[in-house]
């Protein structure tokens, strides 16, 4: 009490020293103001007692128009969420004040995932967020439809390969390491191999056509010809036949082509 009267008449006598000053500044709940002359001006500085912390300028002064240049800050009590970190440890298990920071580390056979250290906000949260601490050994990876991989050991280093069924073939990569508890690439896909289209099986009359095309002396083209044409058991009528059908599609087409 005697601690507040003596700040409470110092203060007093700070502002009423001087003809012109701004006016007297309350009291700060939770803190204090102490008032001292800098050059001639008027300073204030706040603070808060242990458990507190400062919202709002933390030092004022009087200005040339004998006003204080910012509001009166505050003193609010409150710390931010004890820090936890599973298979790790924090530089400080709490309660932290605004404004520390604490940093972490992990435990043998963990990896640090997130930032080595954090701050307490004046909102109570931490920033950055708190990290985690993630085993250096990877799980079970995932297999690929229409596909499987090979390994037991999924330890960290450990290797492992993936294969597809049969008619199926691999996209991505096929051998992968867990490295820091993470597979070295991302799960590859199986595909279907596409089969090449089977080609149209060609008429009688056609695979003569072709005996005969494919000869370049007339008479061994007519021999291939007819040669072809015994073995299809195709007569010369139903040849006829045949090259008269052919050559109305033809007919037909060039009349449409002539109409468009």
């Amino acid at each position: 009490m005697f601690f507040w009267f003596v700040c409470y008449l110092v203060v007093v006598w700070l502002i009423s020293a001087s003809d012109e000053s701004c006016p007297e500044l309350p009291s700060v709940e939770n803190g204090i103001i102490v008032i001292k002359e800098v050059e001639g001006q008027i300073l204030g500085t706040c603070l808060c007692i242990k458990g507190y912390h400062l919202v709002g300028e933390k030092t004022l002064f009087c200005n040339a128009s004998v006003e204080w240049n910012a509001p009166v800050p505050t003193c609010h009590l409150g710390h931010c969420p004890d820090p936890v970190l599973v298979n790790g440890e924090p530089s400080s298990l709490g309660p932290v004040n605004v404004s520390d920071k604490i940093t972490f580390k992990c435990n043998e056979d963990y990896i640090l995932k997130g930032s080595n250290w954090s701050q307490c906000l004046d909102d109570h949260t931490w920033m950055p967020p708190l990290p985690v601490c993630k085993s250096r050994d990877c799980g079970p990876p995932g297999s690929p439809a229409h596909g499987y991989f090979e390994g037991r050991d999924f330890n960290s280093g450990s290797t492992i390969t993936y294969h597809c069924e049969d008619k199926y073939h691999l996209v991505g990569t096929r051998n992968q390491q867990c490295v820091d508890g993470e597979w070295s690439s991302a799960l590859p896909i199986c595909e279907l191999i596409q089969e090449a289209p089977k080609p149209i099986p060609q008429t009688a009359f056609e695979k003569a056509l072709f005996a005969f095309q494919e000869n370049k002396e007339l008479c061994k083209a007519i021999e291939n010809f007819v040669q072809r044409l015994k073995e299809n058991d195709l007569t010369m009528e139903e040849l006829k036949y045949s090259l008269e059908k052919k050559k109305a599609e033809l007919e037909a087409k060039m009349l449409s082509w002539h109409c468009n």
